[in-house]
């Protein structure tokens, strides 16, 4: 078990929460305390024995608190090895006696970085040098040192030292050397990617990205696949500042789904009430309504059957009437930004519903990462909003005004479709989705299909977007089949002009954005 007793300890903390509870353990062993700044004047307030740093070294501490722990004394006594002659013959001769206890935590960084009203300047006071320095040292020689880098581990070191008898084993010690590389590493990311925000280093040449757990989850994407939730420090509203109403823990899978639905109905604007309901990742079912439960319905009516055990999503208040809709059929979790009492009470019918609380996102703050095993893909979120003026007309017919509102809806609900996707709608509602096929004739199928299921006799002057171009005239038959008579994509292709001819021959209208949407 390689047993350390502790005889000499170092406290410097931002965080002084039960601090007294360490204080008397080190009392009832008669260990020596060394401090600094506020948390020596802490620890005399509470009546304990310490010596000051500048003390210890016989240095004082200057610029303002910068400059306290720097000292080969300080770093001597954590980095020696004891059991190497050349390094206690290097203590001895320079009086540096050795430290087997650190309790550091630093300096309140992050909670500065997540406070809007913080300045540069109070950013950059708050950034840990001393701290980091002696947790990192410590951390070096977990076989000499014992380090404490957060209040989460007193606890469980009390209950050592007094199983022990004032000594810490060699797997405690480990234990706390990983988690305080770890607490570094965070801290030193959120610092980096505050650097480059800053600076608008979009691609540095080091990207590091550090993530703080907030849950453990029962199992991954299927149940023999462990997994858990990390959070990336931010201070932009947006998916990661979910409240959770009631409901089950969410699982893994409705995280991937519920961020679908979240980012599809955050990509429309706050004055277009728009629901969607989302299974495995892609829409089964949009619409936009000024009456709330109207669009709700319309959503549902897209693919009521794929909707079952699907997630809904508005970008609007839900009222007790649409809360009486919901419950009426079987959903994982539905996102909000905002919700009645009356609504929430009838929610609360279906026990196991998962309900999300959610503030609109503030756009082009994050990347989009994407991890392949060993690298990752770091780009911009695909944020871009089309407008009429976006549009190239490319064909005889000219849609109309009520046309290219549909196309810009349908085109804007696409980009959240895994490709290859096609969305045909009509008056701002989705009548078939064909998703994540590979072909587009495929998806074009799919969609077709689904809209002659759902609205048989109710598809004149629909229309239908694609999220990249027509690779050949043939992707355009289903549709016009159907009854499309209005068309948006990108454009691009080298057959482009068969594709517009097609369309021509057929008498529908057809606009290129020149933005394609890729999603996979």
């Amino acid at each position: 078990m390689e047993l350390k007793k502790i005889s000499r300890a170092l406290i410097s903390v931002s965080d002084k929460a039960n601090l007294a509870d360490m204080l008397q353990i080190l009392k009832e062993f008669d260990v020596e305390i060394l401090s600094t700044g506020g948390t020596y004047r802490t620890i005399k307030d509470l009546g304990y024995k310490c010596i000051e740093i500048s003390s210890y070294t016989g240095f004082p501490e200057m610029m303002d608190g910068r400059v306290k722990t720097l000292h080969p004394k300080i770093h001597g006594g954590l980095l020696g090895d004891v059991e190497k002659k050349s390094h206690w013959d290097s203590m001895q001769n320079n009086n540096i006696p050795e430290i087997n206890l650190v309790i550091v935590n630093l300096y309140p960084f992050e909670e500065k970085l997540l406070d809007k009203k913080s300045t540069k300047e109070i950013l950059i006071e708050n950034i840990d040098i001393g701290g980091p320095s002696m947790l990192r040292s410590s951390a070096k020689n977990f076989k000499h040192v014992t380090v404490l880098p957060s209040t989460k581990y007193y606890e469980e070191f009390i209950t050592i030292m007094k199983k022990n008898n004032g000594s810490i084993d060699l797997n405690f010690r480990t234990r706390m050397a990983n988690e305080t590389f770890n607490e570094t590493a965070y801290y030193d990311s959120m610092i980096s990617n505050w650097m480059n925000q800053i600076n608008k280093n979009k691609f540095s040449e080091k990207k590091v990205i550090g993530g703080k757990l907030t849950a453990k989850l029962r199992y991954g994407e299927n149940p023999h696949q462990e997994s858990a939730v990390y959070e990336i420090p931010n201070n932009e509203p947006g998916f990661s500042n979910l409240i959770q109403l009631q409901g089950k823990e969410l699982s893994h899978n409705n995280y991937l789904d519920s961020y679908s639905a979240y980012s599809l109905v955050t990509d429309f604007r706050v004055q277009d009430q728009i629901c969607a309901i989302i299974k495995h990742n892609n829409p089964c079912g949009c619409a936009i309504d000024p009456d709330g439960k109207l669009a709700y319905l319309k959503a549902l009516s897209g693919d009521p059957i794929s909707a079952f055990g699907g997630v809904v999503a508005f970008n609007y208040e839900i009222t007790k009437e649409i809360a009486e809709e919901l419950v009426k059929t079987f959903y994982e979790v539905i996102l909000t930004p905002l919700i009645t009492n009356e609504a929430l009470t009838i929610l609360a019918q279906k026990k196991n519903l998962r309900v999300l609380k959610y503030n609109y996102p503030e756009k082009n703050k994050i990347q989009h990462l994407t991890f392949l095993q060993k690298t990752f893909l770091a780009q911009d979120e695909n944020i871009k909003q089309l407008t009429r003026a976006d549009l190239k007309i490319v064909t005889k017919k000219t849609p109309s005004n009520e046309e290219i509102e549909n196309l810009l809806f349908a085109n804007q609900v696409c980009k959240h479709v895994k490709s290859n996707a096609i969305v045909v709608t009509k008056a701002n509602k989705t009548l078939g989705i064909g998703a994540g096929q590979t072909s587009r004739v495929g998806s074009s199928e799919i969609a077709c299909e689904h809209a002659n299921k759902f609205f048989s006799g109710k598809l004149e002057n629909c229309g239908a977007a694609s999220d990249a171009f027509f690779p050949f005239a043939d992707g355009l038959e289903n549709l016009i089949e159907l009854g499309v008579k209005s068309i948006i994509q990108p454009g691009g292709s080298i057959r482009d002009q068969e594709v517009i001819d097609a369309a021509d021959k057929a008498g529908i209208s057809m606009v290129f954005t020149g933005t394609r949407n890729f999603k996979h």
